[in-house]
């Protein structure tokens, strides 16, 4: 069973300028909705940004993880859903998800191939500079055609880090090239690159 999902979705995605895959659980929140049939091929196709922001912290769901893992997890949802426009055989959603910690898509997403998958699919990943979030490697990153945007966050009272509002919108605002003109947070210690 591969779910269809909203054509208003699907237009809406194709014709905008950005997708920002937002903070949340990464496999029940996130996965879902890019597993969804042609999901993928819309994103491919439509915005020009394709942004992914990392919590600021590992969960349940994602403990151990590090920055390039929930990239090979859009990637692999969303070649899934790609792939569900056309047949493939034994080529589910869920084992799209699964790729994560196997080696030897791990051997084939280090090849010139996959530089070109992520580029589909990602092209900014923003994060929070921090021990308890995820591990980012910039380097990595900008091998597959990653820019990184790092941000400083501040310590919710939970214990968890999150975002400073002002410096994410500054951040989002930088990638999409618009400038608000008002006051800079003094949190914003963006860092493109």
């Amino acid at each position: 069973m591969h779910p269809s999902p909203n054509p208003k979705a699907v237009a809406a995605i194709e014709a905008s300028d950005a997708v920002i895959y937002s903070i949340g659980s990464l496999y029940t929140s996130l996965a879902p909705s890019l597993i969804l049939m042609g999901i993928g091929t819309a994103i491919a196709n439509g915005p020009r940004f394709k942004i992914l922001i990392l919590n600021g912290s590992l969960d349940r769901e994602t403990g151990g993880f590090e920055g390039i893992d929930f990239v090979k997890a859009v990637v692999g949802c969303c070649d899934a859903s790609s792939s569900l426009t056309r047949p493939l055989p034994d080529h589910s959603a869920a084992a799209a998800t699964a790729v994560v910690h196997d080696d030897t898509e791990s051997k084939i997403m280090d090849n010139e191939d996959m530089k070109m998958r992520v580029k589909r699919y990602i092209t900014h990943l923003i994060y929070i500079d921090h021990p308890s979030a995820p591990l980012v490697d910039r380097e990595k990153l900008s091998t597959w055609g990653i820019e990184g945007v790092r941000l400083y966050g501040r310590k919710g009272e939970d214990g968890k880090m999150r975002y400073d509002e002002k410096a994410l919108g500054q951040a989002l605002g930088a990638i999409l090239g618009k400038r608000d003109g008002k006051e800079r947070s003094r949190r914003n210690t963006l860092e493109v690159g």
